[in-house]
């Protein structure tokens, strides 16, 4: 399994923690061959971030979503979102441009055609944002 399918069954993994409200992925019951996405160190590291930091990761969201309220976000695009931005925010051996490309890759396969330009919007913003809080952190 190379990295983008990974990426994609880590996400549809976040998407079952999202329709189930169980935010443990090791309590899931995965579907398909997701159950062996979670023996890859990436998926694991995604997934463990998701589940430790899901208010932070969202509150993320909403800080970078333009004319837009959170409730509207579809449910593919969040675990969409949530799994480029625990990887932007928790997993450093995912560059961010990687990260953002493949959501947006994602996006064009999962959501409508219009989504990928939403989720390259605010994965951009986010980019900036974490940009910004790194240079603060660092003064």
């Amino acid at each position: 399994m190379n990295r983008e399918q990974i990426r994609e069954k880590t996400m549809q993994l976040i998407y079952q923690m999202d329709i189930t409200g169980e935010f443990d992925y090791e309590k899931l019951h995965p579907v398909d061959e997701n159950a062996r996405v979670l023996d890859k160190k990436q998926a694991v590291a995604t997934l463990q971030a998701v589940k430790e930091h899901i208010s932070e990761i969202d509150d993320v969201i909403r800080a970078n979503l333009d004319n837009w309220t959170f409730d509207r976000v579809a449910r593919t695009d969040l675990a969409i979102l949530r799994t480029a931005i625990a990887e932007m925010m928790y997993v450093d051996s995912v560059p961010a441009s990687v990260s953002i490309n493949e959501a947006v890759e994602l996006s064009k396969k999962f959501s409508d055609e219009r989504s990928y330009a939403f989720v390259n919007s605010v994965l951009s913003k986010v980019d900036r944002y974490l940009g910004e809080s790194a240079s603060e952190e660092q003064k």
